[in-house]
Formats: C-alpha cells, sequence, structure tokens
C-alpha cells in the first residue's frame, strides 16, 4: 500500500513513475520451491527485465521497496552495471533477520542482528517453523554481506523511523552512515476529524500474533462497559473469535474496505496498537492521526518514537493487560475535560505525515542520491 500511495504521489506532481512487480504467489509445489531457491541469490530473469526497462526508460534513479525473493539482488548489480542510483526502502528487518520481525516466542530477539551468518534463525526455526527454508534466506542475505552488496550496490537506504535507522546501523551490514536516510510513511488526507465521537475504541490490522490483538482483547474482557471492535482479518481471527464470543462489548468486522474504515476511525474515541514487535511505520496510525484520533500503542520500538506519551496518544507496556486498561482509563478521563489530545493528532499528521510533506522529503532524498552518485 505504501508503494502504490507513494507511487499516486509522484504521478500527480507530474513524474514518470514505473512500477517494476515480481510476484511470489506463483511460488508452490517442490519443484517450483527449488527453483526459486536456487534464484533467490541471483535471478538472472529477473535481472533481465530490469535491463530491458533501464534500457527503455533511463530511468534517473530505481527505487527498491522489495526484492525478496524472484526479484533477488540481482536487480542491485544491474542498475550499478548502468550507472543508475538505487534507494531502498527498508520497511522490515529481512535483511538482519530471517522473520523480519526480531521477534520470537513472541518476544523481541536480537540475536542474529550482529552476525554475518546468523545460526540462530536456523536452530529455532525462524522462518516458516522451518530449519531448511530459515537457511536458504540467511544465506541470500549472508551472502551478499560477504560479498558487500547492500553496502557497494545501494546508493541510500531509507528507515521509516530513527528506531529502524539505529538498529541498521549497528547491524552487521555495516552500512555507512552517510547512507541511511529518515523518512516516514504518509497516508493521504481524509478530510481531517469530526466533532463527535462515540463510545468505542478501535483496532484495524491484520489478526496476526505479533499485533498484540490478544492482548488488547484480555484487557476489554475486563471492561464489560467499554466497547472495542476490531477490523481486520488474519490467521488468528477464527481462534479470538471463538475465545472472546461471549462478551458483549467485543466486536468483530472482519475486512473493511478503506473507505469504510476511514469513517469509523473518525467516530472513535481512539485507536490502539498494541503489537509486540517494533513494527515498521504502521498506516494504520497516521490514518488516525488523520482524522484527529489519538492513539494508545505499545511503549515498543517505532510506536514510542511516533505516538508522544500525552499529547497524542500514551504509551502502555507491551503485552501487559493492566497497563493497558490503565491508558484506556486515562485517555477516556483527559478527553472527556479537553479535545487537546484529538487537535494534538491532526497536528502530528500535518507536520509528518502529510503527502505535500512526504514528498518534499522524497525528492530530496532522490536529488542527493543522484547528485552524490558514483557508480
Amino acid at each position: 500500500m505504501a508503494v502504490e500511495q507513494e507511487t499516486a504521489l509522484l504521478r500527480a506532481k507530474g513524474h514518470d513513475v514505473k512500477i517494476l512487480f515480481f510476484d511470489n504467489e506463483n511460488i508452490a509445489g517442490f519443484f517450483s520451491k527449488i527453483k526459486v531457491a536456487c534464484q533467490s541469490v541471483y535471478n538472472f530473469s529477473s535481472a533481465r527485465i530490469v535491463k530491458k526497462t533501464i534500457k527503455e526508460l533511463r530511468p534517473d534513479i530505481i527505487h527498491v521497496h522489495n526484492l525478496f525473493f524472484t526479484a533477488s539482488p540481482s536487480i542491485l548489480f544491474v542498475s550499478h552495471r548502468h550507472k543508475i542510483p538505487v534507494v531502498f526502502t527498508i520497511h522490515n528487518y529481512r535483511l538482519v533477520c530471517s522473520n523480519a520481525l526480531l521477534l520470537r516466542n513472541n518476544m523481541v530477539c536480537e540475536l542474529c542482528v550482529s552476525k554475518k551468518f546468523p545460526l540462530h534463525g536456523i536452530r529455532y526455526k525462524c522462518y516458516h517453523n522451518s530449519r531448511s527454508a530459515t537457511a536458504l534466506v540467511t544465506f541470500i542475505t549472508g551472502i551478499h554481506k560477504l560479498f558487500n552488496t547492500w553496502r557497494n550496490k545501494v546508493s541510500a537506504f531509507i528507515a521509516l523511523n530513527e528506531f529502524s535507522q539505529n538498529r541498521i546501523l549497528q547491524s552487521s551490514l555495516d552500512l555507512p552512515e552517510n547512507k541511511m536516510m529518515t523518512k516516514p510513511n504518509f497516508v493521504f488526507d481524509p478530510g481531517g476529524a469530526i466533532g463527535v465521537r462515540e463510545d468505542y475504541f478501535l483496532f484495524v490490522g491484520r489478526i496476526v500474533k505479533e499485533k498484540g490483538v490478544e492482548t488488547l482483547l484480555e484487557a476489554f474482557a475486563t471492561m464489560p462497559e467499554k466497547k472495542i471492535i476490531i477490523i481486520g482479518n488474519g490467521p488468528e481471527l477464527v481462534y479470538l473469535k471463538e475465545r472472546f464470543q461471549s462478551f458483549n462489548n467485543i466486536q468483530f468486522k472482519g475486512h473493511l474496505d478503506k473507505r469504510e474504515v476511514l469513517p469509523i476511525i473518525k467516530k472513535s474515541k481512539a485507536c490502539i496498537c498494541p503489537s509486540i514487535w517494533y513494527e515498521g511505520s504502521p498506516l494504520t496510525i497516521l490514518e488516525a492521526f488523520a482524522t484527529g484520533t489519538p492513539v494508545i500503542a505499545s511503549r515498543l520500538g517505532s510506536m514510542q518514537e511516533t505516538i508522544k506519551d500525552g499529547y497524542n496518544g500514551f504509551h502502555f507496556t507491551a503485552g501487559d493487560v493492566n497497563d493497558l486498561k490503565e491508558k484506556v482509563e486515562r485517555l477516556i478521563q483527559v478527553t472527556a475535560k479537553s479535545d487537546e489530545l484529538y487537535k494534538n493528532a491532526r497536528q502530528s499528521y500535518l507536520e509528518k505525515y502529510h503527502p505535500d510533506v512526504h514528498y518534499n522529503s522524497i525528492i530530496k532524498i532522490y536529488e542527493q542520491t543522484i547528485k552524490n552518485y558514483t557508480a
């Protein structure tokens, strides 16, 4: 979604943008997976596609958002050979963690961050609960660390926040600090807030363990007078619906279109982001701010950086049901006396996550990268 939004923004500003999409969905069956495994280190087919596109378009810059697995790092080598600077946005921790989350057994884990060829991930089967699959991911990232691909074939890296930037700079990637830049995601302006808030809280996102939804529901299960709406789909949905089906204050709406979600955000007391992993730059938080909605979020990673405690929302200790309940009560008390949290949430959006702010930032990064490029 972030890619589509950035593309739409650049095109609206008059820039010529072409998206190359390499589909991982066709990876199915034993022989297909073996083939992909062999190509993931350097995919000659993807390299040919990029080479052809470069010759046709002669782009000023190439912006990579994901190269696992079908694209492969081959696209970096082709771009370098044709003297086209590459900007690489780091959306997760795949380059230093096989499962990309820095999470194991629902706990933050950084065992592999500083290792060139980390064996811990293989030992604990961190990628798809498979030692062989984890070994493949570890080999792909590790071999390119050894060859200095990430350091030498990428002109600039974009981290979504300072927290992520610091983790990457302190990792086994050994990247120079002058190649790291920070730029958060953005969302288009939904038109600000509304005056009247209804009596419910809201979660929007994938229903997966790392999002901490179970902690959220455990908290509201002990607050029957407070309503929580859950929007989203995912592998944990059936289990959670069955576990909490007897609680009238917990409502599951499943997947909704964005146009349906925004009015629900606008009317909510607050959005809650109870993630137990570091997160990147969750669009849900930005959409909440855009609608003038405060956020209660885990005091963890980038969320602690995005939400200013007491200004545009509140922090709670990740996984701590009682602390979450306390912050829900606190938000109710604060917003009953003043609408400052709502105003500040909207102001946070205007200052940091508005399309115009994002456009100025990304163009500055492109221009600086092109200017400093040496093949």
